[in-house]
């Protein structure tokens, strides 16, 4: 035990940390032994943390801080390297872990709104140039009543407001991670999960979002008109397309 914290032997290797301008290159691997056979008679310490990425990858960021500790002496670990997991890469035998530093997680987005008639925002995204859309108003939960390869049934679906096809669900591992999938398809109180329902129970308490077809009867339909982000106004037909500019 050091500074309060357990630390377990087992097979686990990190790449060298560099600091280029190159963000690509900054990234970070971590391997560990990690075994996809459920019929292996051990497994090896490191399999516990790799169910954090299996069968899918949850939606809470997962942090990874590098120590470096001298056992023979009397001083606590210190920091080598801080970021995040960004991919996990898996073989029968073997996790890779793809890690990028928190001075690369910053990233420039929405770079400028394209001229369309259908919005091109992200449902639920907020800011002032974001959709805006109170994700608690929309928000549709439930407990879990059957599970099978294709999907879930939660009563409280079947009277969803909007489809849930093509938003998506979240739920809270034992762990403590949040999960989060895409949902492929509703009828009912069935939904159709992406990679399936791997990891889901029966008594789970889930919570659902519709998604949003970004036109404008879409957004009148939720109460969301000033924040719509296409031009409703643009003409169907292009006016430059086989039309002279000259008039007699």
């Amino acid at each position: 035990m050091i500074d309060g914290n357990t630390y377990v032997a087992a097979q686990i290797e990190r790449g060298e940390i560099r600091q280029t301008v190159e963000r690509a290159k900054d990234a970070l691997s971590i391997t560990m032994s990690y075994l996809l056979d459920p019929q292996a008679v051990e497994y090896p310490p490191t399999q516990s943390l790799g169910d954090n990425w299996f069968p899918s990858i949850p939606s809470d960021p997962v942090g990874v801080v590098c120590l470096a500790y001298d056992a023979d002496g009397a001083e606590l670990p210190s920091v080598e390297w801080i970021g995040e997991v960004a991919q996990p890469k898996f073989t029968d035998s073997v996790l890779e872990l793809v890690c990028e530093p928190t001075s690369g997680l910053a990233r420039a987005r929405g770079q400028g709104m394209k001229w369309q008639r259908t919005c091109g925002k992200t449902p639920y995204s907020t800011g002032i140039r974001g959709c805006n859309l109170d994700a608690a108003l929309h928000e549709v939960s439930g407990v879990v009543t059957s599970v099978t390869t294709a999907g879930i049934t939660v009563a409280e679906f079947a009277s969803a407001p909007f489809p849930l096809g093509g938003g998506y669900i979240t739920w809270t591992r034992p762990n403590g991670l949040v999960e989060r999938r895409s949902i492929t398809g509703h009828a009912g109180g069935t939904v159709a999960l992406m990679f399936g329902a791997d990891g889901l129970a029966v008594g789970t308490v889930v919570s659902a979002w519709p998604t949003c077809p970004r036109t404008w009867a879409a957004c009148v339909a939720r109460d969301n008109t000033l924040n719509y982000g296409g031009s409703i106004y643009k003409p169907v037909k292009n006016p430059l397309d086989g039309v002279s500019m000259s008039w007699g």
